[in-house]
């Protein structure tokens, strides 16, 4: 198989813009752009290839569905204070996954915030009252980013971005969100953006209360930095200024998503392919290996699924 790049999907927003750039959503599947598979959406691939695609135990633990959902999220205006549910609540609910999800910070304002968790316990009998006038925003933890920082947002935790910045997200194919506050917001026809109030309730993990929900990490340069382990995806971020050489020891395909400069990146077998700042391509699990070569520097994110229960 080759390694694939796909159209890119732009969804103008209230507050800015959402580029997916790996999407296997209904409605909004990825179109392969290279390759003898140009054409096909990333379900179909799947469907096509099974294990030699995704990796075996993947393919036994998704059951054919594309497990990850790739996105850079361009934000001009503060988005909706939100909560995702887990898998239970959105199988029950949806019949969809949950969505755990990361960010990084790519580029930030000054003095641009996010979201996070609670910074206080709350009161779940307040819950409604506090969304209804405002209140709520008292009770989050608000922290400032600059570029490079890097968030896990599970499901139930209470989030929301704020206006001034560009940022990379991974996150589970799901499209299940709860909003909980829009600071009384208005739409393109002048009407209130809907609350989900009373859906959120059960997601919300009350509990979740912090002061520093940033992800700690110590970058490396010309190696792996990780970033973030979970049951869903493996993230690390890779600095390079030479040629940089992965062998890989995991069963899994790999995304690679580019967050500054243009590297070359082709495998032990097949054939090599550009990417771009702002680009993302997926490495098959038939892989075993590859090169990255950057154009001077790069930065880049890996992601993939680890092993899981």
């Amino acid at each position: 198989m080759d390694i694939l790049k796909f159209n890119p999907i732009y969804k103008p927003t209230l507050w800015g813009s959402e580029t997916w750039v790996v999407s296997a959503v209904k409605g909004s599947e990825s179109v392969v752009i290279n390759g003898e598979d140009r054409g096909m959406t990333l379900p179909e691939v799947v469907q096509r290839y099974g294990k030699e695609f995704l990796g075996e135990p993947v393919l036994a633990h998704t059951d054919t569905d594309f497990p990850l959902l790739i996105k850079f999220i361009d934000a001009r205006q503060d988005l909706s204070i939100q909560v995702h549910p887990g898998d239970a609540l959105s199988k029950a609910r949806h019949g969809k996954m949950g969505k755990n999800e990361m960010w990084y910070v790519m580029e930030a304002d000054r003095g641009s915030q996010l979201i996070a968790g609670f910074k206080q316990r709350m009161d779940v009998n307040d819950y409604a009252h506090k969304v209804a006038d405002g209140s709520i925003e008292g009770d989050l933890c608000k922290t400032n980013v600059m570029p490079g920082d890097c968030f896990y947002i599970p499901a139930g935790r209470v989030h929301g971005i704020g206006a001034g910045m560009e940022i990379a997200e991974i996150q589970q194919t799901s499209d299940v969100t709860y909003r909980i506050y829009d600071y009384m917001r208005k739409d393109r026809e002048g009407k209130l953006r809907e609350l989900h109030t009373e859906l959120a309730l059960e997601a919300i993990n009350f509990d979740d209360i912090t002061t520093d929900p940033k992800v700690h990490y110590m970058e490396h340069r010309n190696q792996l930095t990780p970033l973030v382990c979970c049951p869903y995806f493996v993230t690390n971020e890779i600095k390079i200024t030479m040629p940089f050489h992965r062998e890989y020891q995991e069963e899994s395909f790999h995304i690679y998503i580019s967050l500054e400069g243009c590297s070359f990146i082709y495998p032990d077998k097949g054939r090599g392919i550009f990417l771009h700042k702002g680009e993302a391509i997926v490495v098959p699990a038939s892989v075993r290996q590859l090169w990255i070569m950057p154009d001077e520097q790069a930065k880049l994110l890996e992601t993939y699924v680890g092993c899981q229960e």
